[in-house]
């Protein structure tokens, strides 16, 4: 058996190093031929009724409890069918639906538009997924969302980006933990910026100075190790850490000292030459 050691690690790191103030959450897709954990707990058993998946991750990484979540335990039935947990006759019903029944865009046609991009499980590809705190996980995760504050979430796309690569993320404003923490970070298998929807804001229960990075797990490793490596050369200590050395809103100084980066200065001097 895989042991888990290193992922728990990788959680540890992760809470002390960006002074997290709820757990990284390890997620894993279970396939039709797996079993769940045993010690995972099913949200509709704990609670006594069907819950938003959205609340699972917040109690999830809020109180330590791992969670297996199935099509019986989720109460909101877009993202059963975005997980391919169950399907529709006539797909166009759900666009239907959210038109007549929730107006989160304009008619039909726009909840069907915005979401033509959307990422989704084809159906019955999965019978479930396990959500656990990434320092005690009971998974191998397939992926970790981290909710943060925009400060941390600065730092881990720095992190993520230290090798070169690019982030490209999608908002469209609705079903945003589910669809793009979990499903296009699975399918894309890279990192995602995640603004939290409104169902995850209002059911949920995340807090207005939230935010979610979702990284996949051939990723969790590096940008760990890349933690607060960029703009190492611009000083000792770095002015990119936490807590941050911010500058008030007069001048532009800290202790007599200008707030600019030597590249700055460099280039500064490099375009003089060149006036010259």
């Amino acid at each position: 058996m895989e042991t888990l050691d290193p992922y728990h690690e990788l959680g540890q790191t992760f809470m002390d190093r960006l002074k997290l103030t709820t757990y990284p959450i390890a997620v894993k897709m279970i396939h039709p031929d797996e079993e769940a954990p045993r010690d995972a707990l099913r949200p509709a058993t704990v609670f006594c009724a069907e819950v938003p998946a959205c609340l699972v991750y917040t109690y999830c990484r809020r109180s330590g409890f791992s969670f297996y979540l199935t099509k019986d335990d989720i109460a909101c039935k877009p993202i059963v069918l975005y997980f391919g947990l169950d399907e529709l006759p006539e797909p166009d019903d759900l666009y239907r639906t959210w038109a007549d029944c929730a107006g989160y865009k304009r008619n039909m046609d726009a909840e069907k538009k915005s979401r033509a991009d959307d990422a989704r499980f084809a159906p019955f590809q999965f019978k479930g997924f396990v959500v656990s705190p990434l320092h005690q996980t009971l998974v191998k995760p397939d992926l970790v969302m981290v909710f943060c504050s925009p400060l941390v979430l600065s730092h881990l796309i720095l992190a993520a980006t230290y090798d070169g690569e690019n982030i490209v993320s999608r908002f469209n404003g609705m079903e945003s933990s589910c669809k793009e923490g979990i499903i296009r970070t699975y399918a894309a298998q890279s990192c995602q910026v995640v603004s939290p929807g409104m169902g995850d804001r209002i059911m949920a229960g995340v807090q207005d100075h939230e935010m979610i990075f979702s990284i996949p797990e051939s990723q969790l490793e590096k940008v760990a190790e890349n933690l607060f490596l960029s703009g190492n050369k611009l000083g000792d200590p770095s002015p990119f850490r936490i807590p941050h050395p911010v500058p008030s809103m007069g001048a532009n100084r800290i202790l007599g000292n200008p707030v600019e980066p030597p590249v700055w200065p460099a280039l500064r001097k490099r375009l003089g030459e060149k006036m010259d």
